[in-house]
């Protein structure tokens, strides 16, 4: 199977009035063409600063990133790079950013008029993803007038409209409630198994680890171990009683 991202020996440290600060050390890791993998760990643990690094905005101190065997740093210029990730690599953030005078259709179709599309066609194409998604009725509303769970399937719908290889989440359920993040979860994970997209996701939320094909846990900017949850059932139970055992201690406050 291709490779889609391939990291080796990756390493960031950031400069600051104290001295020197290491974020990632060392870092090894591969994911296949099609994946869905699953990155997670405590807050300041280098997830972020990870991510950065593989959409080609924080160049590693040390080490390579490779994407469907582009070596990311390796290009001509910063709009190289932009064009690359721009043609390969879809968004779904946290917070999905809007702009505010353009409608839900319009919102999605955005992409595309920054890649030249016309405007008829563009529009089409927004309809026919926001249908993947059933978003298609809210077309005409403003962003402001959905739910959150609503928002971020139109920036599912965003991220998708593209084509792109591989679509990168950062905390895409983090300000979701239950029922609507296993819903997008399963959208993620619907698109990885039928359209062989690349997904890789940055989360909190340990119950969604069962999604995943590859799970990265990450710990003072380290990797401590890849696995797979749908063969290592043993370390996906571990991870889920002490899950339960932790919202029972914060239950009983």
């Amino acid at each position: 199977m291709e490779s889609s991202i391939k990291i080796e020996n990756l390493s960031k440290s950031f400069t600051v009035a104290s001295g020197i600060v290491p974020v990632l050390k060392n870092l090894n890791f591969e994911i296949k063409a099609g994946e869905f993998t699953i990155i997670y760990g405590p807050s300041g643990c280098g997830k972020s600063t990870l991510l950065h690094t593989i959409l080609g905005l924080e160049e590693p101190t040390t080490g390579k990133v490779f994407v469907f065997g582009e070596d990311m740093y390796n290009q001509a210029s910063e709009g190289e790079v932009a064009r690359f990730r721009k043609k390969n690599i879809g968004m779904v953030y946290q917070q999905p950013n809007w702009v505010k005078a353009l409608n839900v259709e319009e919102n999605t179709a955005l992409p595309l008029a920054l890649m030249g599309q016309d405007l008829p066609t563009r529009l089409a194409k927004a309809r026919t993803m926001l249908q993947s998604v059933h978003m298609l009725d809210w077309a005409k509303y403003h962003p402001s007038e959905l739910s959150s769970g609503q928002q971020q399937k139109v920036s599912l719908s965003r991220a998708f409209i593209t084509n792109p290889k591989i679509i990168i989440a950062d905390e895409p359920t983090g300000n979701l409630d239950y029922e609507s993040g296993e819903e997008l979860i399963r959208m993620l994970d619907t698109f990885s198994k039928k359209d062989g997209k690349t997904i890789l996701m940055v989360t909190h939320d340990l119950e969604y680890l069962k999604y995943a094909d590859t799970c990265i846990r990450m710990l003072n900017g380290e990797i401590q171990k890849i696995f797979s949850p749908q063969i290592d059932k043993k370390e996906l139970e571990e991870i889920t009683k002490k899950r339960n055992i932790y919202e029972k201690i914060i239950g009983e406050k």
